[in-house]
């Protein structure tokens, strides 16, 4: 895919290094993080600013959570795509982000403490 043809991507976690972390692991693919947010209310308000198309979401952040966050974003926007991505992921939680409208759950295998 040509430079210019890349998918936007609004990256959303409260840790730093994830946030490098997902942007290098993007580099020189079809996708290009244009935009990080360290919480939930930040993405929304940057959601607003650029339209990505597509949204990577923790779940566990400062002020709302991630899943509150998917709402909040799919209420403005319901044609939003957003993958969810944590390493708390039970069962429970990503089946409620599905049915929620996440497009996806990525289950991350850093634990936070180590990023």
């Amino acid at each position: 895919m040509s430079e210019n043809k890349k998918v936007s991507v609004l990256a959303v976690d409260d840790s730093k290094t994830m946030l490098a972390m997902i942007s290098a692991q993007l580099r020189g693919s079809d996708f290009e993080v244009v935009a990080t947010a360290s919480s939930g209310l930040e993405a929304l308000e940057k959601y607003q600013q650029i339209k990505p198309q597509l949204v990577l979401l923790d779940i566990v952040m400062p002020e709302i959570t991630g899943i509150d966050t998917l709402e909040r974003l799919l209420q403005a926007d319901t044609g939003a795509r957003v993958v969810m991505v944590s390493s708390v992921g039970t069962e429970d939680t990503v089946r409620d982000c599905l049915k929620k409208g996440a497009k996806s759950f990525y289950k991350n295998r850093c634990k936070k403490r180590a990023c």
